[in-house]
């Protein structure tokens, strides 16, 4: 009887350290397993190159962006303004009785003209920008530009 009770102590502890050594274990591939999620490429659109319009609007020089916020702006004082405006009058023509699809509609292209508008004023005077420099100034923006094409993940997109 002393030599069973001997043999199961040992068989105790065995199966305890086993225990703690497979929590062990799992805890190590936890945490491996959260860096690896972490540090990857899963979220949506990532290694995605910038839009080229954000890339042009980002190389302007600082007065330049605020010139043509201020101008895409208008009246509202801020972007946010503006489009919190624009969602606010799109509500108002939905609610209407009798409906006017026409107006709606034209709400819809006075946006998408203002928003065009935008995009040529940032291309303009991008271009601007571009005719100033000289050859070799055009030929290392250009360099840069195409590593922030081939190399999307990096957020530092101006130069």
């Amino acid at each position: 009887m002393t030599n069973e009770t001997r043999t199961s102590k040992p068989g105790r502890r065995l199966r305890w350290l086993l225990m703690a050594s497979l929590a062990l274990n799992l805890a190590v591939v936890g945490v491996v397993a959260g860096a690896a999620w972490r540090f990857s490429d899963h979220k949506r659109g990532a290694g995605m190159p910038p839009p080229v319009g954000a890339m042009l609007f980002r190389d302007l020089d600082a007065e330049t962006r605020r010139s043509l916020r201020s101008t895409a702006e208008g009246e509202h004082g801020s972007y946010k303004g503006r489009r919190r405006a624009e969602g606010d009058k799109v509500v108002e023509l939905l609610r209407a009785s009798p409906f006017d699809a026409m107006a709606l509609g034209g709400m819809l292209e006075a946006q998408a003209t203002r928003r065009h508008e935008f995009q040529r004023s940032v291309q303009a005077a991008w271009l601007d920008q571009i005719v100033a420099m000289t050859a070799g100034e055009r030929a290392a923006y250009a360099d840069q530009l195409e590593q922030r094409i081939q190399h999307p993940k990096r957020r530092n997109w101006r130069h």
